[in-house]
């Protein structure tokens, strides 16, 4: 049907529900629009009386009904208006009924509760007039819909109730399943998931058995939250991405605001301050003033997350004001709950406390919310020293959290739980607590299958494991202690190592979506590349616009790697992995090797050293600002040696050595000498924590010698990552795979490839135009030792897209997780490809991890830049070493040596380190 056919027909169909259908299929799409914008003309040009009212009021109803279909709700009630004053004019009382139901769900959308309360009863009686049994029972959902956003739930659901029963006697399965999708959200309301569930899931099928595609989308959407309440992050996620896309407004922009909840729920706070941003535009916008509360509720929550009170207490207002406006009592009383603890934030325990108390009565009906208020108090009167009190609080919240299934919740009332128990010196409670809560974010956390969500999810829930380590040391249980430091450390780089070890991840269902995702994954990371490389040869930074381009691209990656992660693992079930035993280390550990690992909790930096059958723990090292500050002064001083020149004649080589050694010494102090360490040129695997991991150990100073001169330094994530790498399969020999791209400021990365390549037995080199993407690919699996010489950029603001410079693009860190590669060592000869952003959990995201988790055993990458000539002399100096049968950490400290010889100053001989499995040799 063409637009005009369709336009007539429209004009001239006097049955809503027939015009509704003709509009439906292109509720979605711009087609739409165009017929909207064309029956307004027409509206506003037959005005002038020149035509009867009755097809006026056609006309005005077909307008009605696009403008609702596409989501513009304030905008189709006065046309709703025009149309039932022309059908009841011509005496047409059915039809005005009929269009008054589609009238009343604008009216509700758009927060005019009174006047669609006031037609819904109009409505009703006329029906029951009219002997129309099954449309007055339809009215009745509008009726329960208008008591839910009331926050009326228990009238919604009685209302809802009898509906049901008379469409069931009437044999209306749609209609049922409209009532069923209802009592779904007025359960969920209550926290009674479980009957929300069931009702949500006969709503679907029946939807889908009926073909109802708008009812469906809008079904699975609450279905998602449902999950989300679950704690089914991962699930909830999977099903919104399928719906999304499937229709257009309103219900994709309520999938998105459901989307936005769940990465605020995962601590993708940008995401969900970007998503939840967007709609509150898109809601404004269109009248949709209950959608526009809840995602201002969403952009709130996050604010506060990133610690942006002030704006968060703005949005938070804002949004209350709305909830109050509707009538919504205990919305806005959840509302005030998030207040509170906004005041709890900023340290205001007093006002946290009243603003609860004033909360807790509107949320009689809400025993989520008032379980969360109650936990909100209870952490500010344990800061307030009210201990007693605030252990009451927190069992009454126990109470009310029992049986909910909600795992954020759990986890935060037992953390508090144990906290007081702390407090009160009841050492067994405070410990069965802290491990509850562990238990059970631990349970989502291993669901959540995308390593972006892992990595996110653990990182504002890092304190119970700090307060339970804590606890175990106090009690003299260093074994637990060191372990359970493990269970939070690099943990989600740990699963994906682990499953690297045992093959291919488990695929869930088939999914022929999945390589239309990927070719389109493709695309977007060509345009990236291609956008890049054009500013790169145009002399352009990535600033402005240019900038705004680059994000969107990464954004839109990000978003399909994860839907395609998410789509491969499909239902399979996650495995959980044994936490790493001391004793189980303790084997691994290379004979003679001293591992040393960092923490940090509320009482400060410790370090546990394990050598051979003996651990140790040595409590208060300082703080981690103390070490911050240092690593701040030794980044100054390494930057003024690196910028040379002038400012080499204005400090002079020896004063600035002098001001490194300064810093080095001052760490070393702190982190070192108080340790029970004897050395004696023993390997020394470090695991820092925070940002330990910028600390150039083998450099640290302790006046008279480096630490390089007394042990073979190297590093790793976390033990049980240095434990998975030394289980991994040696090579009986392999090749030298060797990248070289030579740019303006590092004019001799080509003339460093063909000096190694002609150092070891069987080399291939890739240099200049022959460095490519594809030969990268191609090549680098078949690697025994990987080297790449080129430049390298780390990007803190999106370290998934840190990258090696290649000839013909980026090779970034995001890349590389579906490489596999079986290399022993690879060498990151680039600027800062050591480095890494420290998430949650002290989860590292970088080149490195990307390395690793393509299968690299050992990797050498480097802290800071250092000249290209430099490197070419440490590199040539590394692979002799190497040739000539020595370890890799051995050859490494061989080559610093060599390297310290001719420059002294730490700047140019301690940038590279070691990382994963560091004692294997290489037979090249």
């Amino acid at each position: 049907m063409n637009r005009h056919e369709l336009l007539r027909r429209l004009m001239g169909e006097s049955d809503p529900v027939r015009r509704r259908a003709w509009l439906e299929p292109m509720a979605h799409g711009a087609e739409v629009t165009s017929l909207i914008e064309r029956l307004k003309a027409e509206v506003e040009r037959r005005g002038d009386g020149a035509y009867q009212a009755g097809e006026r009021a056609l006309e005005a109803a077909a307008c009605a009904l696009g403008l609702t279909a596409c989501g513009r709700f304030a905008e189709a009630l006065p046309f709703y208006e025009e149309a039932s004053r022309g059908l009841e004019s011509l005496g047409c009382k059915e039809g005005a009924a009929r269009l008054g139901m589609r009238q009343i769900q604008a009216l509700v959308t758009t927060g005019e509760m009174a006047q669609a309360w006031a037609l819904a009863q109009q409505t009703r009686v006329l029906f029951m007039e009219l002997g129309l049994l099954r449309e007055a029972a339809l009215v009745d959902i509008h009726v329960g819909a208008i008591h839910y956003r009331l926050g009326r739930v228990r009238e919604a659901e009685a209302v809802l109730g009898s509906a049901l029963e008379q469409l069931e006697r009437l044999g209306d399965r749609v209609g049922q399943g409209k009532a069923h999708g209802n009592l779904a959200l007025v359960y969920e309301a209550q926290d009674r998931y479980r009957e929300a569930m069931n009702h949500c899931q006969q709503a679907l099928r029946i939807f889908r058995a009926h073909h109802q595609l708008e009812d469906f989308i809008g079904c699975s959407v609450n279905l998602a939250l449902l999950y989300r309440k679950e704690g089914r992050l991962n699930q909830a996620l999977d099903l919104l991405s399928r719906v999304r896309g499937i229709h257009g407004t309103p219900n994709a922009a309520r999938a998105q605001l459901a989307e936005a909840r769940v990465y605020l729920d995962l601590n993708l706070w940008a995401e969900a301050i970007l998503f939840s941003q967007e709609l509150v535009e898109f809601f404004a916008e269109r009248g949709m003033r209950m959608e526009l509360a809840e995602a201002l509720v969403t952009l709130g929550s996050a604010q506060a997350k990133q610690g942006r009170l002030e704006e968060a207490h703005q949005t938070l207002e804002r949004a209350r004001s709305g909830w109050l406006a509707l009538n919504n009592a205990i919305q806005a009383a959840r509302v005030e709950v998030l207040l509170a603890s906004l005041y709890l934030q900023s340290g205001h325990n007093a006002q946290a406390v009243g603003l609860v108390e004033q909360a807790l009565e509107g949320l009689g009906g809400a025993p989520s919310a008032k379980a969360l208020g109650l936990s909100v108090m209870a952490e500010a009167l344990l800061r307030q020293g009210n201990h007693s009190k605030a252990r009451r609080r927190l069992e009454e919240a126990a109470s009310l959290a029992l049986g909910l299934g909600m795992p954020d919740l759990i986890v935060r009332i037992e953390h508090l739980r144990g906290r007081a128990a702390v407090l009160e010196n009841r050492v067994q409670a405070a410990e069965l607590h802290f491990k509850r809560a562990i238990e059970r974010l631990e349970k989502v956390r291993i669901h959540l299958g995308v390593d972006e969500f892992k990595l996110a999810y653990l990182g504002d829930k890092l304190e119970v494991y700090s307060d339970l380590i804590d606890l175990l040391l106090d009690q003299q249980r260093l074994h637990e202690a060191f372990e359970c430091v493990e269970r939070v450390k690099s943990r989600a780089l740990v699963d994906l190592l682990a499953q690297r070890g045992e093959g291919e991840p488990p695929q869930g269902r088939t999914d022929f979506g999945v390589e239309r995702l990927r070719q389109e994954l493709a695309g977007v990371r060509r345009e990236l590349n291609q956008h890049l490389v054009a500013l790169e040869a145009q002399g352009q930074g990535t600033r402005g616009h240019h900038r705004e381009k680059m994000v969107a691209l990464e954004q839109r990656i990000m978003r399909l790697t994860c839907e395609i992660k998410r789509r491969q693992l499909g239902a399979s079930t996650a495995k959980e992995r044994p936490n790493l035993r001391l004793l189980e280390l303790q084997k691994i550990l290379q004979p003679g090797a001293v591992l040393l690992e960092y923490h940090h909790t509320r009482r400060g930096l410790m370090a546990f050293v394990v050598e051979g059958p003996r651990a140790e723990v040595v409590c208060n090292l300082g703080s981690l600002e103390q070490v911050q500050r240092h690593v701040e002064q030794l980044e100054f001083f390494l930057s003024r040696v690196a910028q040379g020149g002038i400012l080499l004649e204005v400090y002079g080589e020896e004063t600035l050595k002098r001001l490194v050694d300064e810093q080095l010494q001052a760490l070393y102090h702190l982190l070192i000498e108080p340790l029970p360490l004897r050395f004696f040129g023993q390997p020394l695997v470090v695991v820092p924590h925070g940002l330990l991991h910028a600390v150039p150990f083998a450099a640290l100073f302790d006046g008279e010698r480096y630490l390089l001169d007394r042990a073979e330094v190297s590093f790793t994530p976390s033990a049980a990552v240095y434990a998975l790498c030394r289980k991994r399969q040696r090579l009986e020999a392999g090749s030298l795979v060797a990248f070289g791209v030579s740019l303006e400021h590092i004019p001799q990365t080509i003339e460093e490839v063909e000096q190694i390549s002609r150092i070891v037995q069987n080399a291939h080199t890739f240099v200049g135009e022959r460095a490519t993407l594809e030969n990268f690919f191609t090549a680098a699996p078949q690697a025994g030792v990987l080297h790449i010489a080129t430049h390298g950029a780390f990007r803190p603001d999106n370290p998934m897209f840190s990258g090696l410079r290649l000839a013909d693009g980026w090779l970034a860190a995001r890349d590389l997780y579906n490489l596999h590669l079986r290399a022993e060592l690879v060498v990151l000869s680039a600027c800062e490809t050591g480095l890494a952003k420290q998430l949650g959990g002290d989860e590292l995201v970088g080149l490195a991890r990307g390395f690793l988790c393509a299968g690299a055993t050992s990797l050498i990458t480097s802290l800071w830049p250092v000249r290209d000539d430099v490197t070419a002399q440490f590199m040539i100096a590394l692979y002799t070493h190497l040739r000539a049968g020595k370890p890799i950490a051995t050859a490494l400290r061989e080559a610093q040596l060599a390297m310290r010889a001719t420059f002294p100053n730490p700047y140019f001989w301690a940038a590279f380190a070691a990382t994963g499995d560091p004692h294997r040799t290489l037979r090249l």
